[in-house]
């Protein structure tokens, strides 16, 4: 036997142990007689296990009889990125259908989705693997928000999520409470967040340039022109984030500029800002 690729066949109803064989051997890989009887004497010629099977141009006779008669289909894989937006990896239709399998009246999905790789089988109902990622990202959600501190302004988990996901945007991980600390201290105090991420979701094709007109672009996700937080979610949010949205640290900073390496300079107060940013984004 000798394949030069790595191929998929199908074992479908109907499909006999014979027709499988004739597959395979349209491929160049004759499988021994033997093998007949011990299917017939386990009783898993009756019952082949359907699906998508993936043949590897390494696989010898022993590996391939293996993955037959146990069965071992082939997994695809579906990955949620995180601080990715929605429209990167579902299309329109998709999400329109999985608002309609959920019976949601208003569809808004962003952030709501666990960032994650999922397995599913070929044929699998997309809205079935998609309702995990969703279930699980409701269920991080509130555990996180039934553990907060009752002085935080979050009136539900869609909140907590949106403060989440401009985490998830803005910093990394060892920052995140630092950074989520600045955001609710700025809430209290009524201020504008004034935070470039929620800008840039606001902007239709953004080219990756952020201008000075863009900060007062009339959107409802323009911190620097709205007070709050956004109408929703900016982003995938991992678990990491929520945490530290529900978990802010304690301190009296009220800005943050990026140092470049996912570090930033936090300030108590405007002066101190501008210093900073003169320091670490003009030079």
């Amino acid at each position: 036997m000798s394949l030069k690729n790595d191929f998929y066949f199908f074992i479908e109803d109907g499909d006999s142990l014979t027709s499988i064989k004739n597959k395979l051997a349209n491929r160049n890989i004759l499988l021994p007689s033997i093998i007949d009887l011990t299917f017939f004497l386990s009783g898993k010629d009756e019952f082949l296990r359907k699906g998508e099977y993936k043949i590897n141009s390494t696989d010898n006779l022993l590996l391939i009889f293996y993955k037959l008669f146990f069965g071992k289909i082939n997994f695809r894989s579906f990955y949620i990125p995180e601080g990715a937006v929605l429209s990167s990896y579902l299309s329109k239709e998709e999400i329109k259908n999985f608002c309609l399998f959920k019976g949601f009246e208003k569809c808004e999905l962003e952030g709501l989705f666990h960032p994650n790789t999922y397995f599913y089988e070929l044929g699998d109902d997309i809205n079935i693997l998609l309702n995990k990622a969703f279930s699980r990202q409701i269920e991080i959600a509130t555990s996180n928000f039934n553990d907060i501190n009752l002085l935080l302004p979050l009136k539900n988990i869609k909140e907590l999520i949106t403060v989440a996901s401009i985490l998830e945007k803005e910093s990394c991980l060892e920052e995140r409470q630092i950074i989520s600390g600045v955001i609710y201290n700025r809430l209290k105090k009524e201020m504008k967040l004034q935070i470039d991420s929620t800008v840039i979701y606001g902007i239709k094709d953004f080219d990756g340039d952020l201008k000075k007109k863009d900060l007062k672009r009339n959107t409802p996700f323009n911190s620097y022109t709205n007070f709050g937080l956004p109408p929703h979610p900016i982003a995938s949010a991992s678990e990491g984030s929520i945490y530290a949205a529900a978990n802010p640290s304690k301190h009296n900073f009220l800005y943050f500029v990026s140092k470049g390496n996912c570090e930033h300079y936090f300030s108590k107060n405007y002066n101190e800002h501008l210093d900073a940013i003169k320091k670490y984004q003009l030079n």
